[in-house]
C-alpha cells in the first residue's frame, strides 16, 4: 500500500463521526476494506449503529497477538475554537488535525494498514495476528468487555493496544511504551429525603444536607487507604459531580454525587465496593434519617505487565530499529480496553503503544504523519518477530 492510500484510511476514518456513538461506520468501513484485501473479518453488533470489528491472519498454531483499539472519541466541545473543522481531517505543516485523530484513529488505522500489509506481502506469521476494534472505549469500555466475554482474548499470548504513547513535538515526538495503568471505578451515591415547604423545613428530609455528611465520612474513608503500588503510586479518589435541589423554596428530597477512584492492585475495585457498601449501610442504619442506595456505573481493573515480557523485549527493539529512538516504560493512572482483556484472561501480557501525543481530548487534536508512518512500520515488524 502506498503512502496516498495509508493516508487515505486515516483521514476517512476521522471524517467520520463516532462521539459516544456510531461506531457502526467505522466498523463497516474498515469491515469493506478488509474485504477487498482478503482478510477474514467478522462484524460484532452491540447496539443499534454500534458494531465491533474482529479480523485475524496467520496460523492457529503458534503465539497470539492482537493489535487492539476503539473506534469511538470524546466530544469535540467549543467548535469556535477549532482551526479546523473537528470531523474534515485537515492536513498543515505535516500534521494531520481533526477529533480523535491522536486518541485513536491514528493507532486504529495504523494497526489496520499494518495488518492489510502483510497479508498482502504474503508475510510468514507462525502464529495468530488478530485485530480488534470496540465500542464506547471513552465511556465504558463496552466493547471491549463485550468482545471478551465472546472470547476473543481468551487464547491470546499478548495485545497491543494502539493508544497514543508520545509526548509531542515540544519534547521532540519522544515516545515510550505503558506496561502498567490504574484500574477506573465509578459510582453514584443517592440520597433520598422527604420534600417540604422553605418555610417549614422541620417538617422535611434535606437529601443534599445528608449527602454533604456522608460525602465528608467516604473522604475520611479513603484519607484512611494506605495501599501503594511501586509502579503506579496510591489509590486516586475524585468525588467530581453533586447536585440536587429543584428549587430555592422547597427543601430537597433528593441529591446525588458521582465518584472516580482510579484503583491499584492492592486496593481492589471489588474490596472499594465492599468498604462503600458497608459505609452506606451503616450510616442507613445510624437513626439519622439517612437514605443513601449505591450504584457501580464502572469498574476496569489495574493492569500490569512483567517489564521483561516478551512484548515489551520486541516492541523496544523494534521500534529503536525502525526510529532510532530508545522507549521507556512508564505506568499511567488512565485506563483502556486492557481493564477488559486482562480481567477475562490474566495470563494476558498487555501494553500501550502507539502513534499520537498530548493533544487527546482538547481543541485541535493532531498527529505529526511522521509518527502514524513509522507505527505501520513498527507493528508489522513487531508481528513477524514476535509470530517468529
Amino acid at each position: 500500500m502506498d503512502r496516498n492510500n495509508r493516508l487515505k484510511i486515516l483521514k476517512q476514518l476521522v471524517n467520520i463521526k463516532t462521539v459516544a456513538s456510531n461506531e457502526g461506520e467505522v466498523a463497516k468501513y474498515l469491515s469493506k476494506l478488509f474485504n477487498q484485501y482478503g482478510v477474514k473479518n467478522k462484524l460484532i453488533p452491540q447496539f443499534d449503529g454500534r458494531d465491533n470489528l474482529v479480523a485475524q491472519i496467520g496460523h492457529h498454531k503458534g503465539p497470539k497477538l492482537a493489535f487492539a483499539g476503539h473506534e469511538d472519541t470524546v466530544h469535540e466541545g467549543n467548535l469556535n475554537k477549532w482551526e479546523f473543522n473537528p470531523f474534515e481531517a485537515t492536513i498543515k505543516d505535516n500534521r494531520l488535525y481533526g477529533r480523535g485523530v491522536t486518541d485513536m484513529k491514528a493507532g486504529l488505522a495504523a494497526m489496520v494498514v499494518a495488518l492489510i500489509e502483510l497479508h498482502t506481502e504474503n508475510q510468514t506469521l507462525h502464529g495468530t495476528l488478530r485485530f480488534l476494534a470496540t465500542i464506547s472505549e471513552e465511556l465504558t469500555q463496552g466493547g471491549a468487555n463485550h468482545l471478551a466475554k465472546l472470547g476473543y482474548v481468551d487464547d491470546l499470548d499478548a495485545v497491543i493496544l494502539g493508544e497514543p504513547t508520545g509526548l509531542g513535538i515540544e519534547q521532540n515526538n519522544q515516545h515510550y511504551l505503558v506496561n502498567a495503568h490504574k484500574g477506573a471505578l465509578i459510582y453514584t451515591v443517592e440520597s433520598f429525603g422527604k420534600a417540604a415547604h422553605s418555610s417549614t423545613p422541620e417538617k422535611g428530609i434535606d437529601a443534599i444536607e445528608n449527602l454533604i455528611n456522608y460525602r465528608n465520612t467516604e473522604k475520611q474513608l479513603f484519607k484512611g487507604f494506605t495501599e501503594r503500588d511501586k509502579e503506579l503510586g496510591s489509590t486516586i479518589y475524585t468525588p467530581d459531580i453533586f447536585r440536587g435541589g429543584q428549587q430555592v423554596n422547597s427543601i430537597p428530597d433528593y441529591a446525588y454525587q458521582q465518584v472516580m477512584v482510579r484503583t491499584i492492585p492492592q486496593l481492589s475495585n471489588e474490596k472499594i465496593i465492599d468498604k462503600i457498601k458497608n459505609l452506606v449501610n451503616k450510616l442507613n442504619h445510624s437513626g439519622h434519617q439517612n437514605n443513601f442506595k449505591l450504584k457501580v456505573n464502572f469498574s476496569g481493573n489495574p493492569v500490569k505487565t512483567d517489564k521483561n515480557s516478551e512484548i515489551i523485549k520486541v516492541s523496544r527493539e523494534t521500534f529503536n530499529k525502525v526510529t532510532g529512538e530508545n522507549l521507556p516504560i512508564k505506568s499511567l493512572s488512565m485506563g483502556t480496553d486492557a481493564s477488559q482483556f486482562t480481567n477475562r484472561n490474566s495470563k494476558l501480557s498487555a501494553i500501550v503503544f502507539g502513534p499520537g501525543n498530548n493533544t487527546a481530548h482538547q481543541t485541535n487534536e493532531y498527529i505529526d504523519l511522521p509518527s502514524y508512518f513509522n507505527f505501520i512500520e513498527v507493528y508489522k515488524k513487531i508481528a513477524i518477530k514476535y509470530l517468529s
